[in-house]
C-alpha cells in the first residue's frame, strides 16, 4: 500500500490511495519548533516527526510512501528501506484551519494568519542563520578587506617614498618594490650610512646595490637629523607591518577558497578564485552564471560603457590576473579567457552541487586546448 505524505504548519498528514487521512503527526505548539521541523524538511532531512509518521504507517502495513517533496522522500528511502517517489503537484489539500483550531494551535480559524506569521518568522531566522553560519559567507568580506587592505598599502607606500624622497630622491627610481624601500628607510636610514654590503645583507642584486650607493653619494636631496629619521623609520615599519598582515590575510583567503569552492580554486589560483565567487554575488550564483559573464567579472564598468558607445566589448576582467591569460600575447588574451572562463563554469557548477573534485581534469583540458 501507498501513503502520500502531506505537510502543513500544524503537523504532517498521511493520505490513502483514497484520498482518507490514514495517520497523522502533530508538531509542538511552539512556532520554532514548528519552524524548524518544516526546514529540516526542506533540506531532505528527516525529523523526529516525521520518522514517527513513518514507523507507523510501516507499522500499518503500508511500504510506498509518496510527497512533493522527492528530497524529502530520498531521505525517507535510504532510513527506513522502502519505496518512494515524488508527486507532480502538491498533493490533497488539507483543512490547516481546522486543524490547527481542533489541536489547540489557535482559537478560531480567523487566527490562522498570526501562526502563519509566526512560523515563517522563524524560518525565515533559520535560513537567515544557515546563510552567516556558511563558510561561504566569510569569503566575501574577507576578500573586500583585502582589496582595501591592498588600496591603503599603496597609498601609504607612495607616501613613505615621498617623505623619504625629499632626503634621498634619486632612491624611488633604482627601487620598485615597496617593502625593499621600506626596509632601506627602516635599516639604513640615513643616506650616507647605505653601503653595497649592506644592501646585499637585504638580498638586492650587487649591481642594484652599487647603482643605489653611488646615486646616494651624489644626492641632491636634504638632510634629516635624528627626529625627522626617526619618524620616518616608524612610519616605515608601520608600512612593513600591514605587508606582514596583507600576507597572513591572503593566506587565509586561499584556505578558505580551497574549502568553500575547492574547484573553482584549483582552477583559478585561490586568492583569485575567491574574488571570482565574490563578485559573482556567491558560489552559487556563480554556478548559474554562463562563461561569457564569468569571462567580463570585473570589468563590468568596461562592459557598460562598450554597450553604450557601441565599442568593443572586454575580452576579460579579474581573468587577466590568471597566468594563462596575463602571459599570453595580446591577440591571444581573449581565447584564453574564452576557455578558462568555460572551465570555471563548470568548476563552479561542481563545487555547488555536486561535491566532486573534477579541477585536475580541466586543468589537463585547458592545457590542451
Amino acid at each position: 500500500m501507498r501513503a502520500i505524505i502531506v505537510e502543513t504548519m500544524v503537523g504532517l498528514l498521511a493520505y490513502g490511495e483514497d484520498g482518507d487521512t490514514v495517520a497523522e503527526e502533530i508538531y509542538p505548539r511552539d512556532p520554532k519548533q514548528i519552524a524548524s521541523a518544516m526546514a529540516e524538511h526542506r533540506g531532505g532531512g528527516v525529523s523526529n516527526p516525521l520518522a514517527s509518521l513513518v514507523e507507523r504507517l510501516v507499522s500499518m502495513g503500508y511500504d510506498a510512501f509518496a510527497s512533493p517533496n522527492g528530497a524529502l522522500m530520498g531521505s525517507v528511502a535510504e532510513r527506513f528501506h522502502v519505496a518512494t517517489g515524488a508527486l507532480e503537484g502538491p498533493g490533497p489539500e488539507a483543512d490547516v484551519a481546522g486543524l490547527a483550531v481542533s489541536h489547540g494551535f489557535i482559537q478560531s480559524e480567523a487566527e490562522l494568519g498570526v501562526l502563519s506569521h509566526a512560523v515563517s518568522t522563524a524560518l525565515a531566522n533559520i535560513d537567515v542563520h544557515r546563510a552567516l553560519s556558511s563558510r561561504e559567507s566569510l569569503l566575501s568580506p574577507t576578500v573586500q578587506l583585502l582589496g582595501d587592505l591592498d588600496t591603503v598599502i599603496n597609498g601609504l607606500s607612495g607616501r613613505m617614498r615621498e617623505w623619504y624622497g625629499v632626503h634621498f630622491p634619486e632612491l624611488s627610481r633604482r627601487v620598485g618594490e615597496h617593502t625593499d624601500y621600506a626596509r632601506i628607510i627602516l635599516s639604513i636610514g640615513d643616506r650616507s650610512s647605505i653601503t653595497v654590503k649592506g644592501l646585499q645583507e637585504m638580498s638586492l642584486r650587487k649591481r642594484d646595490a652599487e647603482r643605489i650607493v653611488e646615486a646616494a653619494q651624489g644626492s641632491l636631496g636634504a638632510a634629516l637629523d635624528g627626529d625627522d629619521l626617526a619618524a620616518l623609520q616608524g612610519y616605515a615599519q608601520r608600512v612593513l607591518d600591514l605587508y606582514g598582515e596583507r600576507d597572513r590575510l591572503t593566506a587565509y583567503v586561499s584556505a578558505l577558497a580551497q574549502e568553500v569552492a575547492p574547484n573553482v580554486a584549483y582552477l583559478a589560483g585561490p586568492v583569485l578564485g575567491a574574488k571570482l565567487v565574490d563578485k559573482a554575488g556567491g558560489l552559487r550564483r556563480m554556478a548559474m552564471m554562463p562563461s561569457s559573464t564569468i569571462q567580463v567579472l570585473g570589468a563590468e564598468k568596461a562592459m557598460f560603457r562598450a554597450l553604450k558607445s557601441n565599442a568593443r566589448p572586454p575580452k576579460h576582467g579579474l581573468l587577466f590576473q590568471h597566468p594563462l591569460v596575463h602571459g599570453a600575447p595580446r591577440e591571444k588574451r581573449g581565447s584564453r579567457a574564452r576557455a578558462l572562463a568555460a572551465k570555471l563554469a563548470i568548476a563552479a557548477r561542481a563545487d555547488a552541487f555536486s561535491g566532486e573534485f573534477i579541477a585536475d581534469a580541466l586543468l589537463a583540458q585547458l592545457g590542451e586546448t
